[in-house]
Parts: structure tokens; sequence; C-alpha cells
């Protein structure tokens, strides 16, 4: 855990020959950054994977889709995603469009809890690249360890309550350094969650059992900051 002091103490006292009626009415005000943070092991896998068709007819080609989606879900893993699209495959080749057959693509975003569970992933995607050959191709473009959003707002709030803490205790040395009774008018809260970590697996699957790298999990860094302000009088 480590509290850092963003942001030198402002402290803005008006003149009290100059605006003695402002003061008297407004009060002083004090404003301070304050900042918290939690190192926390990342609790998912997110896999993104893009899946393209190409066959000679439309319907093929959302076959073929559906087909892979239909085992792919039989899974039970959690995912997002799942949209798909198919349009004609077309190209430009000396100034002439030309075009043959149709394009498909579907795309995911796995969220798994252990790793292995990708294994079963990539070994349906391989049975189904064996069976349709150069009509399937599939690319994993990108895996990373992210904290799930349910244990980031767990560390979040955790760190929102010992920023609260340390409000009241700088209210409290404020109204001792001030001579006066300084309240928390308000905290500006602004979280930052952890920057994913990317790495890149191989797209070829060549065995029928796959086994495929394990990403290491480094420990994320969760902050929570907030701009604190005082009303004294």
């Amino acid at each position: 855990m480590k509290r850092v002091l963003l942001l030198v103490l402002l402290l803005i006292i008006l003149p009290q020959k100059l605006n003695a009626q402002s003061c008297e009415e407004n009060g002083t005000r004090v404003s301070i950054i304050l900042e918290e943070e939690k190192e926390i092991v990342p609790d998912t896998l997110s896999i993104n994977l893009r899946i393209s068709v190409l066959t000679q007819k439309e319907v093929e080609a959302i076959n073929i889709m559906g087909e892979i989606d239909k085992t792919l879900k039989g899974l039970n893993l959690e995912y997002k995603g799942g949209r798909y699209s198919v349009y004609e495959n077309c190209w430009w080749e000396k100034g002439e469009r030309r075009c043959s057959g149709y394009k498909g693509r579907v795309e995911y975003v796995f969220l798994l809890k252990e790793v292995s569970q990708q294994n079963k992933i990539f070994e349906i995607l391989n049975g189904f690249k064996e069976k349709y050959g150069e009509k399937l191709k599939f690319s994993i473009y990108r895996t990373d360890w992210i904290v799930s959003e349910k244990e980031a707002k767990k560390a979040e709030d955790k760190l929102r309550l010992l920023i609260i803490e340390r409000a009241k205790e700088f209210s409290e040395t404020v109204s001792k350094a001030l001579g006066k009774n300084c309240d928390i008018e308000l905290i500006d809260y602004q979280a930052r969650t952890p920057h994913p970590l990317y790495i890149y697996p191989p797209r070829a699957m060549e065995k029928a059992t796959v086994e495929a790298p394990e990403p290491k999990r480094e420990e994320k860094t969760i902050t929570v900051r907030a701009e604190v302000k005082l009303k004294c009088k």
C-alpha cells in the first residue's frame, strides 16, 4: 500500500483588510490531492479471438460460423462479443472491381479463470480447421491478464475509504494550524484502472491436443486519486 501526496498543499487565505467581509462570509478554502494505491493479482485471462471464413456461397459461411459458435458456447466459458458479418469477397484488379465468393467474420473475447481453459478453445478451433481447411482461418490477436470488474471495484472501494480517513486527518491538522473549524466540502474521486499486459501466442495450431503458452500473471496497480476541498471558518 502506498500513500502518495501528489500536489503541494494549496492554502488560500484572503487578506483580512481588503476582503474581511468575504472571508467572514465564505471562509478560507484549502485543497489537496490525495492518492492511494494497491497491488492486486489479476484474476481473469482475456483472450481476443477472430474467426474468418471464405466460401463460395453466403449461406455456407453463415452455417460454418454458426457451427463454430454453437460448439464454443458448449464449453460454458464466460465471453463477450459473438457479433458476426458476411459480405461479398471483392477486390480491385487493373481498375476493375472483381468478386468471388463470400467472407464471414466473427469475434469473441473470452474471460477465463483458469489458464488451461484456453486449450479447450484452441482444440475446438484446430478441429474445425482440419475439417474446413483453407475455408477457415482464426487468429488470437491479443491476450492479457486483467482484473475483473468485481475485484477492481472491491479494491477501489477500500482505497476510497482510506482516502476519507486521510481527508479527516488532514481536516483536523489544518483546523489546528489555522485555529479554525475546517469541514470537508468535497471529495472528487478519480480511479485509474491497470493497463493490460499484451502477449501474442502462436496463431497456427498443428497438434491435435493444444497446449497454448501461459502468460505470466503479474500484479496490477489500482489507483484511486481524489481532490479534497476544505472550508474553514
